[in-house]
């Protein structure tokens, strides 16, 4: 059922729309600005984002967008609840909360990687073509915040970064907690 052409539409717009969202939090989190070639596209198309900031403030000084966050577990919640239905298939609200939320917090976890995995692979490009493209940067800049809490405590090596491979190591243990004991509670649930 899942390849009903309804079922693939519905997942696209759904998926598009969480991208929008998690970009649009992750440049708030690097401070990139509203007026940035970029980031005006981002901002614009995640307008509801800003809407939604009157109910969930953000927080340390706008860098935090707690209304992204929100937005994007409504999606999760909306994509389960849709794939559901499409399926024919009923859901409890607690399994759909549980559930979507585990979801949306993994998927958050594996972007993150994704940001740091891009970012070392724009360096990368940086360095051996001596070229920078904006959207290298804006790459650059994203990963930025999850990595620059790693720098703190890791050696400094030189040419060799070590604070993204703790980072990447660091949130692939967590995914793993998260998987296990969130697994745990889900199969306490069915």
């Amino acid at each position: 059922m899942m390849d009903s052409p309804v079922a693939i539409l519905f997942g696209m717009v759904v998926n598009f729309a969480l991208l929008i969202v998690f970009i649009r939090f992750m440049f708030q989190l690097a401070n990139i600005p509203k007026t940035h070639p970029y980031g005006r596209g981002v901002y614009m198309l995640s307008a509801v984002v800003t809407l939604f900031s009157r109910i969930f403030p953000d927080l340390n000084k706008g860098q935090f967008s707690t209304s992204a966050v929100v937005l994007m577990l409504l999606l999760i919640y909306i994509q389960i609840a849709g794939f559901a239905s499409i399926e024919g298939k009923s859901l409890t609200p607690l399994l759909l909360f549980f559930g979507g939320t585990l979801r949306g917090i993994l998927h958050f976890v594996d972007a993150l990687k994704y940001i740091i995995i891009a970012s070392v692979v724009c360096s990368w490009i940086i360095l051996l073509a001596n070229k920078m493209h904006p959207v290298m940067d804006l790459i650059m800049q994203m990963s930025e915040p999850i990595v620059a809490p790693f720098r703190r405590f890791t050696p400094n090596l030189g040419m060799i970064d070590l604070s993204v491979l703790v980072a990447i190591m660091s949130l692939s243990m967590i995914e793993i907690v998260i998987r296990i004991v969130g697994g745990n509670i889900l199969k306490l649930l069915v």
